[in-house]
């Protein structure tokens, strides 16, 4: 997508790049009839004036911007603060412009990706927390903006996924747990349409499918990354299923969750059930003297992502996919099966 600057505008309307600086200022010196002109022309071309362009004629800025899905009032695991951070240092290092941006379903249907873009005069983009169900999947997949997207895959020209092997991940922590004796063992996953969540589940699947072990579907149940429902989920799941000794939660904000249930049945993690969850959290280490969990760096996802859109905007070749490492970490929640 090519980005309408100034000049676009000048070029257009027959003047110079001044006279349209100086008529979207407010001017006095800009007769009406020309005002009108450049008006109807900024209008019919989207262009959003640079109020960050170093100089009037100079070369403007690059502008990158963070696109957030369904911002929530508290970020409990930390990961959308640290993504945020990351492509902030990005852009502070490489002297780029940031623009926080936010979405959700309902306004998508409003407003293309396109139109987004070009609102905020972008050079290029990260982009977090989508849903293959959403509008602007499909559009961000075929736009031509440099784009950068956290833990979903991507195709085409000008894009790259930021992700950590969210299956070798998952795969280990479950392979953790049989390794403890434990044979019984469910997932709390994410979301249904989230990219991340079906990776997760494939390393649980595949774990539990090397073993040999038996794995219900209902042994798989859905949180949508949130510790009430996530509570909710494994008090029926611990009801119906009593031989259930382990479960493998896709995000720590479920696992304290399902650790206040497991305690609400009158059992005790690890001595009757353990629990491990994914992120590492800050505070992880703290809770339950110590939550068993993979640790991924969201503030190293941001900032590889920003570094990524930058080279793209500057014509040079980056990965299709950037992998970063994670690490399985081992505390109190998990134990040997009794």
């Amino acid at each position: 997508m090519k980005k309408v600057n100034i000049r676009d505008v000048a070029k257009e309307a027959g003047v110079s790049i001044t006279t349209v600086s100086r008529a979207l200022n407010g001017y006095s010196d800009v007769s009406a009839k020309t005002r009108a002109k450049i008006l109807e022309i900024v209008e019919r071309l989207e262009y959003a004036p640079d109020a960050n362009a170093r100089a009037l004629g100079s070369k403007e800025t690059i502008t990158i911007g963070l696109l957030l899905s369904d911002l929530a009032s508290t970020d409990e695991n930390g990961f959308v603060h640290g993504n945020m951070c990351g492509v902030y240092e990005a852009c502070s290092e490489y002297d780029c412009e940031f623009v926080l941006m936010i979405t959700e379903s309902e306004h998508q249907k409003m407003k293309s990706f396109r139109q987004l873009c070009k609102r905020n005069n972008l050079s290029g983009i990260v982009v977090t927390g989508l849903r293959t169900n959403d509008p602007f999947y499909e559009e961000m997949l075929k736009s031509d903006i440099p784009c950068a997207v956290v833990d979903m895959e991507t195709t085409g020209k000008m894009k790259c996924t930021v992700t950590i092997d969210n299956i070798a991940a998952s795969q280990e922590a479950v392979n953790y747990l049989i390794s403890q004796g434990h044979r019984h063992i469910a997932m709390l996953n994410g979301s249904k349409v989230a990219d991340v969540s079906i990776r997760r589940y494939a390393g649980y699947k595949g774990a539990m499918i090397d073993h040999d072990l038996l794995m219900p579907n209902d042994y798989v149940r859905y949180g949508d990354f949130s510790e009430v429902k996530a509570y909710n989920e494994v008090l029926d799941l611990l009801n119906k299923y009593p031989e259930i000794t382990a479960i493998f939660c896709a995000s720590d904000v479920m696992a304290l969750g399902a650790i206040r249930a497991v305690h609400k049945m009158g059992k005790e993690v690890p001595t009757d059930i353990s629990i491990i969850g994914f992120d590492d959290i800050p505070v992880a280490k703290y809770v339950y003297r110590g939550l068993s969990t993979v640790r991924q760096n969201p503030n190293e996802i941001g900032y590889a992502a920003g570094k990524a859109v930058y080279q793209m905007i500057q014509g040079h070749q980056v990965d299709h996919k950037i992998v970063l490492p994670h690490e399985l970490i081992i505390r109190e929640t998990t134990s040997l099966i009794k």
